[in-house]
C-alpha cells in the first residue's frame, strides 16, 4: 500500500461554517495551539488570506480532514462562512488525511503528535497491516521507530469491521473466561535467562567477525562494509517484525484456546440439563 494524497481530488467551496464537523477524531494533533490561532487569527484582522482548509463529505457530514488552527480562527474572527476543498469521502479517510496533512505544510507536529498518530494507525484493523516504511512515511517517522512501537505494544482497543461493515471497537484482552473443571497444568522451572544469553553473545559475536572477514576480503572495504551494514539492519527489522507476528499469534492462540475451553464447559452443561 502507498497512500498518496496528492491524488485526491478537492474542490473549493464556501461553506458555512456550524457544517463542518471536527468532533470525528481528525484532529491529528494532542492539542490545539492556542498561541498559533492567536497568530493567524491577528494576522486575519490585517487581511492575510490563508489556505482553504479541506473537508470529506460523506454524504451528511463534512468532516474536517486538515486546518484545525485556521478553522478556530475564522470562528474567532466571527465569520460565519469559511473557503474550503471539499473532496467525497468517509470519516476514515479525512482521519488517514489528517495524519499526514500536517506534514506537508504549515505548523509541524511535534514527535508526541506523531507518536501518536503512528500507534493509532498501528492499532487499527486495515492501516496496522501495512508496513513500517508506510507508517512511517505517513506519521514522518523512521521504520525503524515504527518497528520499535510495534514489539510488545498490544493496544487495550482495536477497530474491527463487524458483519453489517460498520466500524467497531473491541478490546482486545480477551473477557474474563468461564471457569472449568480442568486440571492445572505443571509449570517448568523457570530459566534465568543466564544461558539465552550466552548464547546471544556469541552468535552476535560471530556474526561481528563474520563480517570483518567479508570486508577484509574484499575489493572494496568501504563499499562491503556500508551493504553489509545495510542488511544487518534489514535483518533486525525482519527479526523485530517477525517477533511483533509471534506475539499477535500466541495471542490469538491463547484466545481460541480459551473459547474451545468455554465451549466445552457449555457442552457439559447442556448435556447435564
Amino acid at each position: 500500500m502507498n497512500y498518496d494524497p496528492t491524488k485526491i481530488v478537492f474542490t473549493l467551496k464556501t461553506l458555512p461554517i456550524d457544517a463542518i464537523n471536527i468532533t470525528g477524531g481528525t484532529q491529528s494533533r494532542l492539542s490545539i495551539k492556542e498561541d498559533y490561532v492567536e497568530e493567524i487569527f491577528e494576522k486575519m484582522k490585517d487581511g492575510v488570506e490563508y489556505e482553504p482548509v479541506k473537508a470529506f463529505f460523506d454524504g451528511k457530514e463534512y468532516w474536517l480532514g486538515d486546518g484545525f488552527h485556521r478553522y478556530h480562527a475564522t470562528r474567532k474572527n466571527g465569520k460565519a462562512s469559511i473557503k474550503c476543498y471539499v473532496t467525497n469521502g468517509l470519516l476514515r479517510e479525512a482521519i488517514l488525511y489528517s495524519k499526514i496533512a500536517n506534514n506537508l505544510h504549515g505548523l509541524q507536529p511535534t514527535l508526541q503528535d506523531k507518536l501518536h498518530n503512528a500507534k493509532e494507525l498501528i492499532g487499527d484493523f486495515e492501516w496496522g497491516k501495512w508496513s513500517n516504511r508506510e507508517i512511517g512515511r505517513i506519521c514522518d517517522l523512521s521504520h525503524v521507530t515504527i518497528a520499535k512501537l510495534r514489539v510488545g505494544k498490544v493496544p487495550e482497543k482495536v477497530k474491527f469491521l463487524d458483519k453489517d461493515g460498520e466500524v467497531k471497537t473491541r478490546a482486545t484482552k480477551p473477557e474474563k473466561p468461564v471457569k472449568v473443571d480442568v486440571a492445572k497444568p505443571v509449570t517448568p522451572p523457570a530459566d534465568d535467562g543466564k544461558q539465552q544469553e550466552a548464547i546471544d553473545f556469541l552468535v552476535q559475536e560471530n556474526e561481528k567477525l563474520s563480517d570483518q572477514l567479508a570486508v577484509k576480503g574484499s575489493a572494496d572495504p568501504d563499499l562491503a562494509g556500508r551493504i553489509i551494514a545495510e542488511l544487518r539492519d534489514e535483518v533486525w527489522q525482519l527479526t523485530i517484525e517477525l517477533n511483533s507476528v509471534k506475539i499477535s499469534r500466541d495471542q490469538f492462540q491463547a484466545e481460541n484456546a480459551q473459547l474451545k475451553k468455554q465451549v466445552t464447559y457449555l457442552q457439559k452443561q447442556l448435556k447435564a440439563k
